[in-house]
């Protein structure tokens, strides 16, 4: 009776000489990070902002922008109003990303805040509107915090200080972001025979309009201390 030889299955060897081992190929699916964070789709309206302004973002440019599906979208941002929102706290983390450099000094460190603020939105001039529309009162309280913990003045001035600086900042800044925007002179040139005054005093003027916010800033902290006094 004849034996059967059964051929056995011969593994691949990996070592020199052997056969290499088949590799693996990856399963379609989801992408190991996402596509979609609500901050890139932040960054990307910010984007759109900037080139077309606020009547020239949606969603789909959104997504456009992005390389994805504008329903993609809805899963992070409700409609186009919360995106903004989104872009509002974008721009105060633009603000605040470089305070722990700033100065322990309440004046300085006052002063390096206001001027974050001007440039950041001189920078984004078209998205300037969000500071009111979505101004994210929540969001900046702690800095609202710490500014009075070090401020020098009673406690009794503190909201009087804080209004003051704060709406000097963003007044000032907002007007000049909207001048920017349209592409307009912040202060008319006036008719040097109508306006005599005005024209001599714009001629006498610094004619970068930061040195002014700045030194219009100054003048403020000066009264401040004038009329609080300072510890």
């Amino acid at each position: 009776m004849e034996a059967k030889l059964v051929a056995k299955p011969v593994k691949a060897k990996s070592g020199p000489g052997g056969a290499e081992p088949a590799k693996r190929v990856p399963r379609a699916g989801r992408p190991a990070s996402p596509l979609i964070t609500r901050e890139a789709a932040a960054e990307a309206a910010l984007q759109i902002i900037d080139r077309q302004g606020l009547e020239g973002l949606s969603l789909q440019a959104v997504a456009q922008q992005m390389g994805v599906r504008a329903p993609s979208l809805y899963h992070h941002f409700r409609d186009k109003e919360a995106l903004l929102v989104k872009v509002a706290r974008l721009l105060l983390h633009k603000i605040n990303v470089e305070q722990d450099t700033w100065s322990d000094d309440w004046e300085t460190r006052t002063i390096e805040l206001a001027l974050a603020t001007y440039r950041v939105t001189m920078r984004h001039p078209n998205a300037a509107p969000l500071a009111l529309r979505f101004f994210p009162r929540q969001v900046v309280l702690p800095a609202y915090e710490r500014t009075l913990a070090t401020c020098p003045y009673p406690p009794e001035t503190h909201v009087v200080v804080l209004e003051a600086i704060e709406r000097f900042t963003f007044g000032f800044t907002l007007f000049a972001a909207a001048a920017a925007s349209h592409h307009t002179p912040s202060t008319p040139v006036p008719d040097r025979e109508q306006f005599p005054v005005l024209a001599a005093a714009l001629d006498a003027a610094p004619s970068d309009e930061e040195t002014v916010f700045v030194e219009a800033l100054r003048v403020i902290l000066d009264g401040l201390r004038t009329r609080y006094g300072r510890n």
